[in-house]
């Protein structure tokens, strides 16, 4: 019997072979849009031509499935099949949105009504790029707009949700040709002043007093997950669906008034892209606030494996005010400042640590301090140790912080990029309904003097710190930004104003070296060298470019 058995497997794969070939395959062999060429607000005809590459014909009408950004826009038809080796074409409508979009067409989908050869090449995706309607960048171009960090109240405690989805619809806008203000600019300001961001008319306050026209106000509502599995005899394929949704308003700065409302959504589907089993990824993300915010400067945890994030909270018992965390060795030099935190009385503020320093290079095992600053004075420090070695199931930084590029491609980083896509177009629309209006109550509405009218001025080294900081005297005033890179210069016939010791002129005999900006505050900025080479207090410094 034995004998019989190779011939018999023989024969089951020649038969499976032969009805195999002898079935149809459909393929999307192109997609094409007509106008080829489309602007936002366009009606787009979306057109895939379909062609049977089987050996036998698919005898009935089927349908084939369009979606943009993995949102289905419309089913077009396959009337009386499809012959082996014939082509016809579908066609569906779509309203062009500005951005980058992907569109795709599924052949004998939603309904598999074919049973063909290949069941797994039915699918052609296709990119476009859809810029700006010219005559809404034209209404556009005069206004000015200030983004607000968004709210965040998904509950999916993935890092940096609220200031990463701000920053990430800042890179759209300005894509988009809207002239759009630094985040870190509106925050500066209201530091400067003390205003509370989760004021609105704390926000106006600021975006009015560095001339932006309109305030974008939003709030990401929802990060819905769910996972699936799928069994294939010995092999399990695990996947999951990922829904983000925000809202966004528009505010007219002179006015107060709520111009404009949108919200958007983005869906993805497929494997999830953590190194992490994603059914834990929330509890790993949710930030300890039991721990952190009990009173005091504290972190979460005394020591850490590297690449796990340091959670450092704050509980503030006095008046509300900023307070802003600074990195430290604990032998003494500064790695990186972690940005302000408005904290009301009673309130907690958490700042996040990658364990990076402001150059972005990564730390090793070690210790660390902590040290909270509320402008003048160094209030607290924690001390913590990052241990060597890897952690079991900590999940690289990067993929659980939203505005990473690694984080971009996980499956929620793809979701939310589609959400933005949507939100950064209907934003668009509503500038350009609105633009008009509010073109004129800015005529008519008191000058304020602009921080942005400044620029960055020729200025002096007025400290080198402990740590290795270097202090200039130029701060957010004359229009500094952190970021920014300063040539320390070799001079000679320097001359300063005796009244504001500001200079007014001097020869340049080489450049020393050159600084980051890591801070910015009112008066001053902080840098950190670039290169090792000697410096003085009094050396002249300049804005690179």
């Amino acid at each position: 019997m034995n004998r019989f058995v190779p011939i018999i497997i023989v024969l089951l794969v020649s038969l499976f072979m032969v009805t195999a070939l002898g079935k149809p395959d459909l393929v999307v062999t192109k997609i094409s849009l007509t106008p080829p060429s489309p602007v936002a607000g366009d009606d787009v005809t979306i057109t895939a031509v379909i062609k049977n590459v089987g050996t036998s014909a698919a005898s009935q009408t089927f349908d084939v499935r369009f979606l943009v950004d993995g949102f289905p826009v419309g089913i077009g038809s396959i009337p009386f099949g499809l012959g082996p080796g014939a082509t016809k074409s579908a066609t569906t409508t779509w309203t062009a949105e500005v951005g980058t979009h992907t569109i795709t067409a599924q052949a004998d989908q939603p309904f598999n009504k074919i049973d063909e050869s290949n069941e797994q090449n039915n699918d052609l995706v296709a990119t476009v790029v859809i810029p700006v309607n010219p005559a809404v960048a034209k209404q556009i171009a005069p206004l000015k707009v200030a983004v607000a960090r968004f709210n965040d109240r998904s509950g999916s405690g993935f890092i940096n949700m609220g200031a990463g989805v701000a920053d990430e619809l800042i890179s759209r806008l300005v894509n988009s040709g809207v002239h759009v203000l630094e985040r870190g600019e509106l925050e500066a300001s209201m530091q400067k002043r003390n205003l509370n961001p989760s004021l609105q008319s704390d926000l106006i306050t600021a975006s009015r007093l560095l001339g932006a026209d309109l305030l974008i106000v939003g709030t990401v509502t929802k990060v819905a997950m769910a996972r699936a599995s799928l069994s294939l005899g010995f092999f399990t394929v695990s996947s999951a669906t990922v829904t983000v949704s925000m809202t966004a308003q528009l505010i007219n700065v002179y006015t107060s008034k709520v111009v404009n409302s949108v919200s958007a959504s983005g869906s993805e589907q497929g494997a999830t892209g953590f190194s992490v089993d994603f059914g834990k990824i929330i509890s790993l993300t949710r930030p300890a606030a039991t721990t952190v915010c009990t009173g005091g400067l504290r972190t979460d945890r005394p020591a850490y494996f590297p690449n796990e994030t340091v959670r450092i909270g704050y509980r503030n018992p006095g008046p509300p005010k900023w307070y802003g965390i600074e990195i430290h060795k604990a032998s003494g030099p500064f790695l990186k400042w972690l940005g302000w935190q408005f904290i009301p009385t009673g309130g907690c503020g958490e700042w996040l640590w990658d364990q990076r320093d402001a150059s972005n290079m990564q730390m090793g095992a070690g210790f660390y301090t902590a040290k909270l600053w509320d402008g003048s004075t160094y209030l607290a420090t924690v001390n913590f140790q990052i241990r060597p070695g890897a952690g079991p199931t900590a999940p690289l930084v990067d993929e659980i912080t939203v505005g990473n590029n690694q984080f971009a491609n996980t499956i929620v980083g793809r979701a939310i990029n589609r959400g933005l896509n949507q939100l950064t177009a209907r934003l668009i629309n509503g500038m350009a309904q609105v633009a008009t209006q509010v073109i004129a109550d800015r005529s008519t509405a008191p000058t304020t003097p602009t921080a942005t009218a400044l620029v960055p001025r020729v200025g002096q080294i007025a400290a080198i710190l402990p740590d290795g900081r270097v202090v200039i005297n130029i701060g957010a005033n004359a229009g500094v930004h952190k970021g920014d890179f300063f040539q320390v210069l070799d001079t000679v016939n320097l001359i300063t104003n005796p009244t504001t010791g500001r200079v007014v002129s001097y020869d340049v005999q080489g450049v020393k070296g050159e600084i980051v900006i890591v801070e910015v505050r009112d008066q001053v900025a902080y840098g950190i060298k670039t290169s090792k080479f000697d410096l003085l207090v009094g050396d002249v410094v300049r804005p690179s470019s």
